[in-house]
């Protein structure tokens, strides 16, 4: 795929060298179209209380564990263009599929609640996420994940710093892997 902007490609180059199979990209013609970002890391040295800083050790993704129990992901994102494409669910299958194969306990993800904003003067986050799950209000995050059988595990303040549309929520959501066994 051609080169993103220095910070961006940084940032995947970090990660592809540290756990290459935990990055899944998606190309068309040399352009990156998708991808789908991720760590593995002892997650009750973080419990369900953290923030994107802490997990991803500042972005130097040094909080990374081959010996860990939990599949943390980072980032997915999927071109504009090519959203009609169900790109972002097969990006979550492998997701999951990599999670079974590692024997990973779960899934976990900090999500954003980026229309949360707009709905914010009249609900609190518990009443917008349920809403949200009712179906009542899309949001292209938390509704996306949520019908990728990702559920709710808590609400966290102040998860992604200057993240004004979330206003600094996420929904701290799991996808728990049924076929895990204790190492």
């Amino acid at each position: 795929c051609p080169k993103l902007d220095s910070n961006k490609e940084s940032y995947i180059q970090k990660l592809t060298s540290i756990f290459p199979d935990g990055q899944i990209c998606v190309c068309v013609d040399g352009k990156l179209v998708a991808a789908a970002l991720s760590i593995i890391v002892h997650y009750e040295l973080f419990g369900d209380n953290h923030t994107y800083e802490e997990i991803t050790g500042r972005e130097t993704f040094n909080t990374h564990s081959n010996s860990g129990n939990v599949l943390y992901g980072i980032e997915v994102f999927v071109h504009p263009e090519y959203r009609d494409l169900r790109l972002g669910r097969r990006l979550y299958d492998a997701r999951k599929e990599l999670c079974e194969i590692l024997n990973l306990k779960s899934i976990v993800i900090g999500g954003r609640i980026p229309n949360y904003h707009l709905y914010s003067s009249e609900l609190n986050p518990r009443q917008y996420i349920s809403k949200v799950r009712k179906k009542e209000i899309y949001d292209p995050v938390l509704s996306f994940q949520l019908s990728n059988n990702f559920l709710p595990v808590r609400i966290i303040k102040g998860y992604l710093e200057g993240d004004t549309e979330s206003e600094e929520f996420a929904v701290l959501l799991q996808w728990n892997n049924i076929y895990h066994t204790q190492k």
